[in-house]
């Protein structure tokens, strides 16, 4: 039987986006009738097998320094790959060596965009991630948003047709609009009324680059009797740092924001929104904005986030460039003040989340990978 071989470093958090596309990956090879290999440091085994996967462990030596392990990693890589002889490879970012590298990160531009300077040569990621471009160890390139693939274009100088824009899918059997019923019932569990607005942002983490301090600062630029009919949410698992604390205690209605966990069932969340607001500093695509817009919220996000590309029409409205703090305020606004403009977007973006379905995947991936296997 003929093997692919999928490599990431980590493949534990079954919830992250880039083992979600590991997943999907298994899936969609073992349907063509591949026997699917994996092979990464951390693993959760039993999500991998149930997806199909020959499931291998890679070895550290944990007193390694980091970019130490990552070249180990992909050593070992290239090892089994020499072994097994697979007819592809397929990396996550972290070994060298791949037929089709999909690229989750923007390395280099996502330093720029929250830090402010270039990054060091002397960064571990720089060291990593920089000589798979510059030395062309790739036969293609799978990136998940045009922001991603101009990037690659503009600094590394890769044609733009050895990159293909693969955006992750979105699981229509999970991420849906409720029932109303449903829905009144999250936002009664939430202590939202029927008369008051429910406005988020939900991410899983890294609150500088998703915007935290940007939707706490467009909170407090709200005229008072606007934000005492709403309800804001910030949902993440990291802690507020003292920064955060300190922003959220100067605001004039952080006794209306909520700090929340995040949950396996966070279509309840979204459901429950009236608003969902991303203004991250930069999102490589951002699939808690396409989940969102499946699920019929309203969006407002920034034009650094890929899953931008996705709004169409009146949505297209509320993609800003992320700096003006008053300007996300006015957004919020608006669709607060406007109950026929927030159906119309909630409407066009369900239409446009159904354009990633993950039962539409298999053709983009047929697309893309087939010539390469055939070859």
């Amino acid at each position: 039987m003929k093997k692919i071989l999928i490599s990431k470093q980590s493949l534990s958090k079954t919830y992250s986006g880039a083992c979600r596309s590991v997943h999907e990956e298994i899936l969609y090879f073992k349907a063509k009738g591949f026997e699917v290999h994996t092979i990464s440091e951390d693993i959760n085994k039993e999500d991998l097998e149930a997806s199909g996967a020959v499931v291998h462990k890679s070895f550290r030596w944990p007193w390694q320094k980091k970019i130490n392990r990552r070249l180990q990693f992909s050593k070992q890589t290239k090892k089994l790959a020499d072994k097994l002889k697979p007819s592809l490879t397929i990396g996550h970012g972290d070994y060298q060596f791949p037929d089709i590298h999909f690229i989750h990160n923007c390395v280099h531009l996502a330093n720029e965009r929250i830090h402010g300077k270039a990054l060091s040569p002397n960064n571990e990621m720089y060291q990593i991630h920089t000589p798979i471009f510059k030395e062309r160890q790739f036969k293609h390139i799978a990136a998940n948003s045009e922001l991603v693939k101009n990037e690659l274009i503009t600094r590394f100088g890769i044609p733009s047709s050895d990159i293909s824009v693969i955006y992750p899918s979105v699981n229509e059997k999970q991420f849906y609009p409720f029932e109303k019923e449903k829905t009144s019932a999250v936002r009664a569990e939430l202590g939202i009324k029927e008369d008051e607005f429910l406005i988020g942002l939900i991410t899983s983490g890294n609150f500088k680059k998703r915007g935290v301090d940007r939707f706490f600062k467009a909170i407090n630029l709200l005229p008072e009797s606007i934000a005492n009919k709403c309800h804001f949410v910030l949902v993440g698992k990291d802690k507020l740092s003292p920064e955060y604390e300190e922003l959220l205690d100067e605001n004039r209605f952080k006794d209306r924001i909520k700090f929340l966990p995040v949950i396996n069932d966070v279509e309840s969340y979204f459901n429950a929104l009236d608003i969902f607001v991303l203004p991250a500093r930069i999102e490589e695509f951002g699939r808690v904005v396409a989940e969102a817009m499946a699920c019929g919220a309203p969006i407002i996000t920034t034009k650094w986030v890929g899953a931008s590309e996705l709004m169409k029409g009146e949505s297209a409205n509320f993609i800003y460039d992320g700096e003006d703090h008053a300007e996300l305020s006015a957004l919020i606004l608006r669709l607060v003040n406007d109950k026929e403009l927030r159906d119309k977007v909630s409407l066009e973006n369900r239409e446009s989340a159904s354009t990633i379905f993950e039962s539409k995947l298999g053709v983009v991936f047929d697309r893309v990978f087939t010539r390469f296997l055939d070859s």
